[in-house]
Formats: structure tokens, sequence, C-alpha cells
């Protein structure tokens, strides 16, 4: 299903108010019990999520300033504010897959120098459980909706909410090794840690890059330029069409091309061509697609 602009602005900003909600809740909860708790590790999994808080915040700002419609400063929208906010989101996603990076690292040495710590108590065994079953299904709610939507904010923000159901895996193995197991098992909560952070890292690299991508205007890929090209071409009246420029403007495209059409045609019937043209691209990409055809005379 194709959304206008606004109505899948309005959709994205209450998937991420859900969010926003539950992550205060969590930061809340897990900051209460990683101190009665005596749990470091649960610590760093509160942080973590107020993380995910800070990020809510960006994606909703980007999103409530991507709906905004065409003005004279911007004639082709608002639509690259929710690129930038994927774009800062990505950097929230860095800084806490290496600072899982670097807490999997230094749990690491601190086992290889047998340095132990206190032992949690079992409320922190609990609030990182509840973490991981609302973190993944805060994770499959806002994955489903921004496949749906086509919001690449909306992913990475799903996964930013998977990220901290990871750490709370961690934290959650971590303490169960602590507590049940020995100090010789509290190995496995950085063994994880480090798994899940390169796991992150990679996902973030390959948004970053795509968000890099749309906010310099590169073209879109070779598939979608190729079916451009193919549906314009059915259009009866249409000879060779040429000179193809794509692009990403937020969730819209923008596609801007030549056409031949029969040298005899008034203009009249000419433009009616291009029009056709225009119609079929919209039902295919959807209503808010930028379109710029350009009529030549077939020789």
């Amino acid at each position: 299903m194709i959304y206008s602009t606004e109505e899948r602005a309005l959709k994205a900003i209450h998937i991420t108010r859900i969010g926003v909600i539950w992550n205060v809740v969590l930061t809340v909860i897990k900051f209460a019990a990683a101190i009665f708790g005596r749990s470091s590790a649960l610590l760093a999994d509160a942080i973590h999520s107020f993380t995910d808080f800070i990020s809510d915040i960006v994606i909703l700002a980007g999103l409530k300033i991507a709906s905004k419609p065409k003005d004279a400063n911007h004639h082709y929208g608002h639509g690259k504010f929710e690129t930038l906010s994927t774009l800062i989101l990505t950097l929230f996603l860095f800084g806490a897959a290496f600072g899982m990076l670097w807490e999997g690292g230094m749990g690491l040495y601190h086992a290889y120098n047998h340095i132990l710590i206190p032992v949690p108590k079992m409320i922190t065994l609990w609030v990182a459980a509840a973490s991981i079953i609302i973190k993944e299904l805060l994770f499959q709610y806002t994955i489903r909706s921004g496949k749906h939507l086509n919001s690449k904010a909306l992913i990475t923000n799903a996964w930013h909410h998977r990220s901290d159901a990871f750490t709370s895996v961690a934290v959650f193995v971590g303490l169960s090794g602590a507590i049940f197991l020995g100090p010789k098992w509290r190995v496995l909560d950085p063994l994880i840690a480090l798994g899940i952070s390169l796991y992150i890292i990679h996902f973030a690299a390959v948004t970053f890059k795509s968000a890099i991508d749309e906010l310099l205007d590169a073209s879109l890929d070779k598939e979608t330029n190729q079916n451009i090209m193919q549906l314009v071409g059915t259009v009866p009246g249409v000879f060779h069409p040429h000179n193809l420029k794509t692009r990403k403007i937020g969730n819209n495209i923008s596609i801007d091309m030549h056409i031949h059409v029969d040298e005899t045609l008034t203009i009249v019937e000419a433009h009616d061509i291009a029009t056709v043209v225009e119609d079929k691209l919209k039902e295919t990409y959807g209503a808010d697609t930028i379109l710029s055809i350009h009529i030549e005379p077939k020789k």
C-alpha cells in the first residue's frame, strides 16, 4: 500500500512514540536494578537504553520535519531530513556498538587477569530477561512497520531496539553464569558482547553508506533504473527514452528523463503522452514521486 507523505509520517511518529515510552520505562528500571543488584553490566545496559531514548527523539524530529510540505526554500520538500535523522541514528548505533566492544574487551581482560566482581542479585537477572522480551517485541513491531512504510529511519531505529535486546542477552548470560555457575563462566558475558558488537557495527556501516549516498544524490540502483526505462518504453507514442537521472529524496524518488515523440504531434498531443508517462511512474513509485519528463521530436 502506498501512503501519502503526511499519512506515512503520522504512522511512523506513532510507532516511534511507543518506543520512547518503553525506553524511558526500561532505562529507569535498569538503573534502579543495577544499583540495587550490584551489576555493572546491567548499568551499561541501562545507558544503552538511554541512547535508544535519545535516538527516538532524533527520529521523531526528523519525521516531523520530513512530513512538511514544499515551501519557498525547499522546492523538493523536506524528505532529506528523514535521511539526515537516519544518518545521525547510525552514529548512535556505532557508539553503542563500540561501547559494547570496549566493555567486552575489558571483560576478557579482567577474566584473563582473574579479576572478580561481586555476585549480582537475582533481580538483575529478571530485569535483563524482561528487557530482552520487550526490546525484541519492539524490534519486530518497528521493523515490520518500517518495511511496510518503506522508512529507512524506522528500520534503523528497529535495529537500535534489537541492539539493546542483544545487549540484554549478553547481560543475562553473564549474570546467569555469575549467579549459578561460578566465576569461571563470567567470561561468557564479554565474549557474547564482542560478537554482538561486531554484528551491529556491520549493520550500522551499511546503513551509514546508504544514508550518505542519498544525501549526496547518488543514483538509484541499476535494477530500478532499468525498470523505469522499460516501464516508460511501454507507453504508446514514446520512443527512445534516455538521459535518465534518478535520486532519493527521503522516502520519495526523483526521476528526470528525456523521451522522443513523433515530430508531427501537436503540443497538446505530446503533452498528453508525457502525462501518461507520469501517471504510470506515480502509479508504480508513489503519488509523491518527483518527475521531470523532457519531450524531444523523433527524427
